[in-house]
């Protein structure tokens, strides 16, 4: 027989009082649209019916249904009506969800914001409703309240002043987090069910005590402020402890599973402990909450469930404790050094728009009750409007593309700005230095300082190889000593055989003790074999040993640095051996060619320059065209030129030439780009061309070729000393 399910916190919902929607949106159409308001008596009678409805809601899928037509149909009754205090002025009262407090307001914002709570609370409702001894009856509990939860997170992303407290950001993100934590609970109960494995429920019940926990911290501080059942924070409290213990049990059973006998102990003993602590705290849930928010055998059943686990924890924690002190003998660590659980988060916000499907939510809202209010020729209109400036912009945006593309490719090509690196000024003389070349990059830092380290916070590998070598010794000596006592109990009963000839009848020991002969014949065979993969790995070690000790001094080591700089000791030039080797110096007699060459890199530069004022011109000039596209919206004008005839050519015309601004700017830039090509390409050409910048070039490409040698060496030394490591470890 199944365990009872445990009981699901359910969201109160809000009420209202009445209201009337019919007279204030007649006398709006009457005075703003100057039309018959009796032409629209069956439309505001129908969003006044809505609303009764909406009231009357039950706590089930019907309910659902009518509280989402309401908000559906407030959403595009927005879009006609202003509904505030200075136009079409409705008050909209509604009871705090807690604490009962009235709240009034002329505000469509606040009517919807509370109409889309007493959705998800509904929801909330349903899932707490199903059966989940059931499969179907689990996921529609975890679908529903992952829904609620989506709904709620609308509430708090779209109404930023929330009116009453029930509404408050804070305590919609407390709702957010209780609903996702209840749906984990529903998917922890379906992987139970299915007999998942231990180390997966254990992630997953470690992310429902976190979250469980942040809904202890939440609801803690919504009762200070009247806010919330204060039998939540018992439930929640409980769970919390719940699934702690969960986590570790399981986690324990998959420690087992893999050889962790004595891991498996200390995560029973933590177990135990929490599972005792939820069972105790479920002592003091009560009976029936005031608003009926937990089902009325809320207590009990929690109170089963945590006083069976609390057992089941015992029974395994003393089991697993006699097993590992009779037979595994590993060492039960400190509760303190046990390593915590990951957590798995199998749960999501389903967004407003995935409450239903396309078609579904068509037909649950119905048609748009005011229609016919805007002329659909307006629509149609503004329509065609949007798609003219679609193509305005995806005009500009192909030709940004292709310039953009043009500058990338003859850039490319000239391998700039890199190409420049070579030229780099580096004091008033304008020298051009190699010494980036004699100091160690940043990736052999890196690896420099991550081997001081671990060979200063964690284990050495001298260390470690002498571990290894104690271990083979010890095992040889245990395998030696075995052999040995075997040969001299065969011994001591063939002398027995022959001291006493037919007296004696024991058997000859060689037959009772073959298979102990063979076991450990196996076990030398297994030790030589690992013996053999060690050599490989101190092998390994010795080829890397030497480059390992250099970059165990660290990013500051004197070592590193002086094996980068003797690497250029063939490039650079004898007069100037210390490091402050100029590329310019080299065959060059004459500082006008020095000078010569950095007038031409100042010119590259320049131009290179320019080139990326322009294409930040166009981008930004692009950007606020489709901004400004984005937010034009001449339905207005449509509307007031709707009598006119064949209107909209002309329109459309007259309003895109707002636009011919942007269209100019983009032309010029692509314009000066196209100028500023021609400038570059020469100027590099006569830079490149020059008899000095050849040299330059010849003595840069040597002096990179020898760094990436010293950097492949330490890469070597770097991969090979982690290889080791892991191989000792």
């Amino acid at each position: 027989m199944a365990s009872p399910q445990t009981p699901l916190i359910s969201v109160p919902t809000k009420r209202t009082d009445e209201i009337d929607w019919v007279h204030p949106i007649k006398r709006y159409i009457e005075q703003v649209y100057q039309e018959d308001p009796e032409k629209y008596a069956e439309e505001t009678n129908t969003i006044n019916r809505l609303r009764q409805d909406m009231r009357g809601a039950g706590k089930d899928l019907t309910g659902r249904d009518l509280l989402y037509r309401y908000y559906g149909q407030l959403e595009l009754l927005d879009l006609r009506f202003p509904i505030d205090e200075k136009h079409i002025k409705i008050s909209f009262s509604w009871y705090d969800a807690f604490s009962l407090r009235l709240t009034s307001q002329f505000s469509l914002a606040f009517e919807k914001a509370s109409t889309i709570f007493n959705i998800a609370s509904t929801l909330s409702a349903i899932a707490a409703q199903q059966n989940r001894a059931e499969a179907e009856g689990r996921k529609r509990a975890f679908n529903f309240l992952q829904a609620a939860a989506g709904m709620y997170q609308y509430i708090n992303d779209n109404f930023l002043h929330a009116p009453s407290a029930d509404l408050g950001r804070d305590n919609v993100k407390v709702l957010v987090e209780l609903t996702l934590a209840q749906a984990q609970e529903c998917f922890i109960e379906n992987s139970l069910r299915e007999k998942k494995k231990d180390a997966l429920i254990a992630k997953l019940a470690s992310h429902a005590t976190w979250t469980y926990g942040n809904c202890v911290d939440g609801i803690t501080e919504g009762l200070t402020k009247s806010v919330f059942d204060k039998s939540w924070l018992t439930v929640c409290q409980v769970k919390q402890k719940y699934f702690q213990a969960m986590s570790q049990y399981h986690r324990a059973l998959a420690c087992e599973a893999e050889g962790k006998y004595g891991e498996a102990v200390g995560r029973l003993s933590i177990a135990e402990t929490s599972a005792k602590e939820a069972s105790k705290l479920a002592q003091s849930v009560p009976t029936a909450s005031a608003n009926a928010s937990l089902p009325a055998d809320a207590a009990s059943v929690l109170q089963e469930t945590t006083k069976t686990f609390a057992a089941t924890c015992s029974e395994k924690l003393k089991l697993a404790t006699h097993d590992n002190d009779m037979i595994y003998s590993d060492t039960v660590p400190q509760e303190s050094v046990i390593q915590p659980i990951d957590r798995l988060k199998a749960v999501k916000s389903v967004s407003i728009s995935e409450l239903y499907g396309a078609n579904e939510i068509n037909k649950v809202i119905g048609p748009d009750i005011f229609g016919k209010l805007i002329p659909l020729s307006v629509h149609e209109s503004a329509s065609l409007y949007s798609e003219e400036k679609a193509k305005l912009v995806r005009s500009e945006t192909e030709r940004c593309d292709l310039a953009n593309g043009e500058l990338d490719a003859s850039l490319d090509y000239m391998k700039l700005p890199s190409a420049l690196e070579k030229f780099r000024h580096q004091d008033d003389r304008q020298d051009l230095s190699l010494d980036e070349f004699a100091t160690p990059t940043r990736e052999v830092r890196d690896w420099a300082d991550r081997i001081r380290d671990e060979e200063t916070t964690k284990s050495k590998i001298g260390d470690l190889v002498d571990t290894l070598d104690a271990l083979k010794s010890r095992a040889r000596e245990m395998m030696d000593k075995v052999s040995l006592t075997l040969d001299e109990e065969m011994r001591g009963c063939e002398q027995m055989r022959v001291k006493y000839g037919d007296q004696w009848t024991q058997q000859p020991s060689s037959t009772l003790t073959t298979s102990f002969r063979d076991d450990l014949r196996n076990h030398r065979v297994s030790f030589d074999q690992g013996n053999n993969s060690d050599r490989q790995i101190l092998q390994r070690w010795e080829l890397a040993a030497r480059d390992v000790a250099i970059l165990r001094q660290g990013s500051g080591g004197d070592d590193l640095s002086r094996i980068f700089a003797e690497s250029l000791a063939g490039i650079i030039t004898p007069e100037k051996p210390n490091g402050g080797g100029s590329l310019l110096d080299i065959d060059i007699d004459s500082g006008v060619n020095k000078s010569s060459t950095a007038q031409k890199v100042k010119r590259v530069e320049t131009t290179l320059e320019k080139l990326h004022q322009i294409r930040t011109e166009r981008r930004e000039t692009l950007e606020d065209l489709k901004e400004k596209t984005h937010q034009d919206d001449i339905s207005n004008l449509l509307i007031l030129n709707k009598k006119t005839t064949n209107v909209e050519p002309q329109l459309f015309a007259s309003e895109l030439e707002k636009y011919r601004p942007h269209q100019q700017r983009i032309a010029s830039t692509i314009h000066q780009q196209q100028q500023l090509l021609k400038e570059l390409t020469a100027a590099f050409k006569a830079l490149m061309e020059g008899d000095d910048a050849k040299k330059v070039q010849t003595q840069w490409e040597r002096a990179e070729k020898q760094r990436k040698s010293v950097v492949e060496r330490f890469r070597r030394a770097n991969e090979g000393y982690h290889e080791v490591k892991d191989g000792l470890t």
